[in-house]
């Protein structure tokens, strides 16, 4: 029977009545129906799910039909898989990948040293080809190369050259340590990279237990100060250096306003038309809140406040308490979402013409999370937040914020779990005072997850559609849609969440800390300005 389905999916695509269309996968996605890894997804993935029907899902497999992460093998596998037909992506949702963006692009892969036009010591680590230069690969330095070691030997740590580079040669003969004349990068990468030679050096499994390798701050790394927007074309918010002990994560709220280039708050409302967030490595996340006039009333800057954080004791920090996390305050009602990220480095900018509208003279609360579990030494957090504003007679549309979070998160020790919820748009129009017959057209979305994540999706609630997947906790892409996706007041979003829990022994739940669980999309849509007038309270 299973074959028979196989068989009759590919007649379908054949006969060309299935429509195809681009999924828009971000840097971080990879292309889950491509089972084999091997670009595209033909009739051999097809096959491959067939061969493993009703069998529960092994997510340490080199490849795994179970392509939705529900646990087991089943007909809505083999439906995906026949409704991607001819879809291509790169496979990279593996700890190779993350060694890559993470180590080789950031430490190894520039110009003068591991990419062209140096290639130094006839290696190239840029992305596409770091794999093939190494794995399996005679080193040129003729000491190790007499020794018998390659550059990487799968399931050899001891004779992989790369590890002996990057960990300090002890025979002279092989040379200095890498990277050369930059310092050391941080252990835990070094020990990532023994992890992942010692089972097998595999280009495209994930490996358990290897960690999120953005978080880490190597030794001699520097952070460059961004420069604020010039007068008149916006402003710039600071989080002031935090401290984080190694062996630890800390969660702080920072309340602070608004100024002009003369130190003074601003009066009225601004416009948002684009915004930067910039802030050094060990960031799992940075959210921009603002109060409400409620908030304000309830004291919420002046709750919670833990001195002792402050790289300068003068700045005044409040910690979250993931035990009591309403004590800074309920979000919707003394807080509201304005932006956030998992990237260090974050840019985009609205539509022509759309802004998102904020009163200039309120309180901001800035919402730092950083992580240094696996750090030997003290780490400092900071943030810089640059809002880039239109003038009122610029703006034909207002944005709105989306921020819809699924806390039913329940996930028992050594099983998979898919969290799903719905977003409907009658209830969007009704809470935010819009008309009821207004069509939302939404230009940006994206996800969050904690280390659990292992797949998030979200989809057109009439169509089907799907409109993003991130299988990368640690770094959700940001969507992008031109045309915009067109919601009228009967349709909706429905985003699904995937969690593991093999490495635990109790139930993950929902939480705050980076051992919970979460299930959030945010983004923004627009509607017309008349009809987005109730949105600022």
């Amino acid at each position: 029977m299973f074959k028979q389905f196989v068989c009759f999916a590919f007649m379908i695509l054949l006969a060309g009545s299935i429509s195809f269309s681009a999924f828009g996968h971000g840097d971080a996605s990879t292309l889950l129906e491509d089972v084999n890894k091997d670009g595209v997804v033909n009739i051999q993935d097809l096959v491959l799910i067939a061969g493993s029907f009703g069998q529960t899902a092994d997510r340490n497999a080199a490849t795994n039909p179970d392509v939705n992460r529900d646990g087991i093998i089943n007909v809505l596998d083999l439906v995906r898989v026949s409704s991607s037909f001819g879809e291509t992506g790169e496979a990279d949702n593996s700890t190779y990948h993350d060694i890559q963006d993470y180590v080789f692009d950031k430490s190894c892969a520039n110009s003068v040293c591991h990419a062209a036009p140096a290639n130094s010591a006839n290696l190239n680590l840029t992305y596409g080809l770091s794999y093939q230069s190494l794995v399996g690969r005679t080193p040129q330095n003729p000491a190790a190369a007499a020794a018998g070691m390659k550059l990487v030997e799968p399931g050899n740590p001891a004779n992989s050259f790369l590890l002996t580079k990057l960990m300090g040669p002890a025979n002279p003969a092989f040379g200095a340590k890498m990277p050369f004349n930059a310092g050391s990068i941080h252990e835990a990468k070094i020990e990532a990279i023994r992890k992942w030679i010692e089972a097998g050096a595999s280009e495209d499994a994930q490996l358990a237990g290897i960690g999120d390798l953005s978080v880490l701050r190597d030794p001699a790394e520097t952070f460059e100060v961004p420069p604020p927007p010039p007068p008149g074309q916006g402003y710039q918010l600071y989080l002031p250096p935090f401290k984080i002990e190694p062996g630890t994560e800390r969660e702080v709220f920072y309340a602070t306003q608004i100024r002009d280039e003369n130190g003074q708050p601003v009066e009225g409302d601004i416009f948002i038309n684009k915004v930067e967030i910039f802030y050094p490595a060990g960031s799992h996340h940075f959210i921009l809140y603002r109060l409400t006039e409620e908030g304000i009333g309830n004291g919420i800057p002046s709750i919670g406040v833990a001195p002792g954080i402050g790289v300068n004791p003068a700045d005044t920090f409040r910690e979250l308490d993931t035990a009591d996390p309403q004590a800074l305050g309920n979000f919707g009602i003394d807080r509201l979402f304005v932006v956030g990220t998992q990237t260090d480095d974050t840019v985009f900018g609205f539509p022509d013409g759309v802004a998102l509208r904020l009163p200039g003279d309120t309180v901001y609360d800035l919402n730092s999370h950083y992580i240094n579990l696996l750090g030997s030494g003290e780490l400092h957090g900071e943030t810089y937040v640059n809002l880039w504003t239109i003038p009122e007679e610029e703006v034909r549309y207002e944005a709105v914020e989306i921020f819809v979070s699924n806390r039913e998160i329940n996930v028992p020790p050594g099983a998979t779990r898919v969290a799903k919820m719905d977003w409907y748009i009658e209830d969007e129009l009704e809470r935010r005072g819009h008309a009821q017959n207004t069509a939302v057209n939404v230009f940006l979305l994206t996800s969050h997850m904690h280390r659990h994540g292992e797949l998030f999706e979200i989809n057109q609630m009439s169509t089907g559609e799907l409109l993003h997947r991130s299988v990368a906790y640690d770094d959700a892409p940001i969507t992008l849609y031109d045309p915009r996706v067109v919601l009228e007041s009967d349709d909706g979003l429905t985003f699904r969440c995937t969690h593991n829990n093999y490495d635990t022994e109790v139930p993950l739940r929902f939480g705050l800390s980076s051992e919970d669980e979460m299930c959030i999309i945010f983004g923004y849509y627009y509607v017309p300005t008349e009809s987005a007038g109730e949105q600022i309270k």
